[in-house]
């Protein structure tokens, strides 16, 4: 009996649910098999749909902040050195704008991050970032501007020019 496209379809992904284990097994072992095509097919659509990814990466964290600190935690205990360091290299850069601003500068600056604090979901975004890989920003007032938090995220650390 010749079943038609669809019907086979809709017989594999029960017989998926039914067969949950067997299924995972064999997907790891493809993957096993296969890890560097997985990836680089993973990149690929990643980069493709880069927008969704992103907005659901931002969603998952929201949901579990829990997770994300354990994560952070694993992280920087595997790597405090770099992450201590990368921490010092922004600050140094930070505190090294000050010397050149005014009072009422920093006050400016001072009220954009009070904003954020007041109103969650926005952050302090450096139009040109403070490491980029083509250019180097500073942290002054005209190179800073508010964003939703998942703008800024998908901005990464790179220097749009509009």
């Amino acid at each position: 009996m010749a079943q038609s496209k669809e019907q086979r379809n809709i017989y594999l992904a029960e017989w998926r649910k039914k067969n949950r284990d067997k299924t995972r097994a064999s997907q790891k072992k493809y993957y096993e098999a296969n890890k560097e095509l997985c990836l680089d097919k993973i990149k690929k659509c990643q980069k493709a749909n880069k927008d969704k990814y992103n907005k659901f990466i931002y969603e998952w964290r929201k949901a579990n902040p829990n997770k994300v600190a354990a994560i952070r935690k694993r992280y920087y205990e595997k790597n405090s050195a770099k992450d201590i360091a990368r921490v010092r290299r922004r600050q140094g850069k930070i505190k090294h704008c000050e010397i050149f601003m005014n009072a009422g500068e920093l006050a400016e600056i001072q009220g954009l991050y009070d904003f954020c604090q007041i109103f969650k979901g926005f952050e302090i975004d450096h139009i040109i970032p403070l490491n980029g890989k083509l250019v180097s920003g500073l942290h002054i007032l005209s190179n800073l501007q508010v964003l939703p938090i998942y703008e800024n995220r998908s901005k990464q650390n790179k220097y749009v020019i509009e």
